[in-house]
């Protein structure tokens, strides 16, 4: 089978595509034909050494969909050919997956493999955090990097819940983030942003921030309303800056809630989330926009979105 590896830490080039043995499914296990995996941010991170504990050689790929090729010694509830999807702890960019059985997730028949990992870490991300920020009708929700794979779900997923959304991103971007349904789009990169945002929420302020950027100067916290949620997702390390002592009043004053999200800290929330997700996407309520690419370019992918260059979902294809 084929893998994705990395000898040692740093930028897209140290990705090399590797012929290793097809593995054996062990007891309570599935070996899975990987037919698409996704690329996120953590992939990136992890290859740069920014992730805490992570060690050289690597195997990159959190999330996959896929074929059961062969059931492991006491599995009885999946068979050869079922479609299925899956959350690893890494080695997600292979041709062939080991996948615990009670960590299956089953893929309805309605759903390709491709949309399902696309829908899978990204889609989930998006309506939890909506959900644990507590989006209603009426809210304000100011989604940064709303051309990504989270932020494009996000955007849309506020929508079909009622709420006025707010998306950031480049320029260059406006016009498939207004496409997914924003209300309005500022470019994040142009000086005093906050204030068109401003004029737009007036003096409730957002009632939902979704930041995949972890800068804790933004200028969006002065935006936020009262009981607003700020909800940190991402990390990126060139944008790391703690959060200034004046700040702290003003959200005390306000009751603002500033949150850190993990999405393996919420695996509670998978089924039901997952239904209505699945059930969006079927429906054509939510659109899905991807990039895809052979495994052998997963360098070339990484170079593209870590220059933000993409919109929608990365996947590699084996």
């Amino acid at each position: 089978m084929k893998i994705v590896e990395g000898a040692k830490f740093g930028g897209a080039g140290v990705l090399e595509l590797k012929e290793v043995p097809s593995p054996v499914p062990a007891k309570d296990s599935l070996l899975v034909d990987v037919k698409a995996a996704g690329v996120n941010y953590l992939d990136l991170a992890t290859r740069a050494g920014f992730l805490h504990g992570a060690t050289a050689p690597f195997r990159l790929g959190f999330e996959v969909a896929g074929v059961v090729k062969e059931v492991g010694r006491g599995v009885t509830t999946w068979k050869p050919g079922d479609a299925v999807a899956a959350i690893l702890p890494g080695g997600g960019y292979a041709s062939q997956v080991l996948v615990p059985a009670s960590g299956a997730i089953p893929i309805p028949k309605e759903v390709s493999p491709p949309l399902a990992a696309a829908l899978l870490v990204q889609g989930l991300t998006a309506f939890v955090t909506l959900d644990v920020g507590k989006v209603r009708r009426g809210a304000n929700v100011l989604v940064s990097a709303a051309a990504g794979g989270v932020g494009a779900l996000a955007v849309q997923m506020a929508k079909l819940q009622g709420a006025t959304v707010i998306g950031l991103a480049s320029r260059a971007k406006h016009d498939f983030v207004r496409k997914n349904g924003a209300d309005h789009v500022f470019d994040y990169r142009s000086a005093g942003w906050s204030s068109s945002v401003r004029e737009v929420v007036g003096d409730r302020g957002v009632d939902l921030f979704l930041d995949s950027i972890g800068d804790l100067q933004t200028e969006a916290a002065g935006l936020l309303g009262a009981g607003a949620h700020w909800m940190v997702y991402g990390s990126r390390a060139e944008s790391q800056r703690p959060l200034p002592a004046e700040a702290l009043w003003p959200m005390i004053e306000k009751n603002v809630t500033l949150r850190g999200f993990n999405l393996l800290g919420s695996a509670e929330h998978f089924p039901r989330a997952l239904g209505q997700i699945f059930d969006w996407a079927t429906s054509g309520r939510l659109k899905v926009e991807t990039r895809t690419y052979p495994l052998a370019q997963a360098p070339l992918a990484h170079e593209r979105f870590e220059g933000r260059e993409t919109v929608g979902k990365v996947l590699l294809i084996p």
